[in-house]
């Protein structure tokens, strides 16, 4: 994604289905954060001006309509934080902020300042208060690759009850990272020189999996994310062009994510492509699941071995690209009414025959 010298331009497919993403997390975040906790906060990092040419929503808005039209009565106090250092696209999305009715619990504000010298600022006087931020979920969508130094994300996920989702810039930061000129940047956004291994890699599949694996790991173990899951978008010419990595401390938060992921691609490879997008095509099939893949992998991890049904969930949602609903009728239920039997399920006390209660058992033959 390179520079964009206009006030607004343009959405390109890949960018609706960001936002989709978006949305459908927020419809999911909105009612659980608010259960919870009297005041919350969402971050827009790099709002930009809130609109694209034809009157397409950009995310500013799309976040305030989450809230607006969400069908739980939503009491909490919710501060929208809208940061974007274009003058002109911040004075375009005041505008636009101005024009919507907004209700007396949420409070929105549009700033004009860079991301991280604003964040910056949020956390020197909440340090200097000694207080905590608000439990937050933080949107951070650069053009470039620059401005989201990986110990700013550090710092926001030092408050447990904050969520990051983030555009990590792939294809530029492969294009220009052999430039010396921009490794203290790259240093900065990866928190380690270890991308350097990619300036003598010549196949660009290798390049791919090196960068995704490091930041990836840099998240989890440098910023201390426990659930990380990534997005893949692929743009016009077929090439990554960027990736949406999404980070929790909150399994709750892993689930809905995974959710919104799967309902934008239902193949459940996490990727969409300019290439393949037709919205005026009649879907005359959808890909699915591949069930016979999660077969495999819940194999290899207890043939000949025993779980209970909670543990066997959390290992589908946690260590696996499936979704927590995946597995019942599509694995376990084949698997008891094969002949022979491919697993044994043990229950304390009587059980429906193809249930699999929580307490249950599951020995993998």
């Amino acid at each position: 994604m390179s520079k964009i010298p206009t006030t607004i331009w343009l959405i390109e497919p890949h960018t609706e289905a960001k936002h989709e993403i978006l949305r459908k997390y927020l419809d999911a975040w909105l009612p659980i954060i608010t259960r919870w906790n009297g005041r919350v906060l969402f971050i827009d990092g790099f709002a930009g001006p809130g609109e694209y040419i034809g009157g397409k929503d950009g995310s500013p808005i799309i976040a305030i309509k989450a809230v607006l039209e969400h069908k739980a009565n939503i009491k909490s106090q919710i501060r929208m934080l809208f940061i974007e250092a274009d003058k002109d696209r911040c004075e375009y999305l005041k505008q636009k902020v101005s024009s919507l009715k907004i209700p007396s619990n949420i409070g929105i504000e549009c700033i004009c300042a860079k991301f991280n010298e604003m964040l910056t600022e949020i956390f020197k006087y909440i340090d200097e208060q000694k207080t905590k931020l608000a439990p937050a979920f933080i949107f951070i969508d650069p053009f470039g690759f620059t401005g989201i130094p990986l110990t700013l994300i550090k710092r926001i996920m030092r408050n447990e009850k904050c969520e990051v989702l983030i555009t990590f810039m792939f294809e530029e930061i492969n294009r220009f990272i052999s430039d010396s000129k921009l490794w203290d940047s790259l240093i900065e956004i990866f928190g380690t020189d270890k991308w350097k291994q990619v300036i003598s890699e010549k196949d660009p599949k290798k390049r791919i999996e090196i960068l995704h694996a490091i930041y990836k790991k840099q998240l989890e173990k440098d910023a201390g994310i426990k659930f990380v899951r990534s997005f893949k978008m692929v743009n016009k010419i077929n090439k990554t062009d960027y990736f949406l990595f999404f980070g929790t401390n909150n399994i709750t938060g892993l689930k809905k994510i995974k959710e919104a992921m799967w309902r934008v691609d239902k193949s459940g490879s996490f990727q969409f492509s300019d290439v393949t997008y037709n919205p005026n095509q009649l879907v005359l099939f959808e890909m699915g699941p591949n069930y016979n893949q999660l077969k495999q992998i819940l194999l290899k991890e207890f043939k000949n071995k025993s779980v209970s049904i909670t543990e066997l969930k959390n290992f589908i949602l946690t260590r696996t690209a499936f979704r927590e609903t995946h597995y019942k009728k599509q694995i376990l239920v084949p698997m008891e009414k094969a002949q022979p039997p491919e697993i044994k399920i043990e229950c304390a006390g009587k059980r429906i025959k193809y249930t699999f209660p929580p307490h249950c058992i599951v020995k993998f033959l």
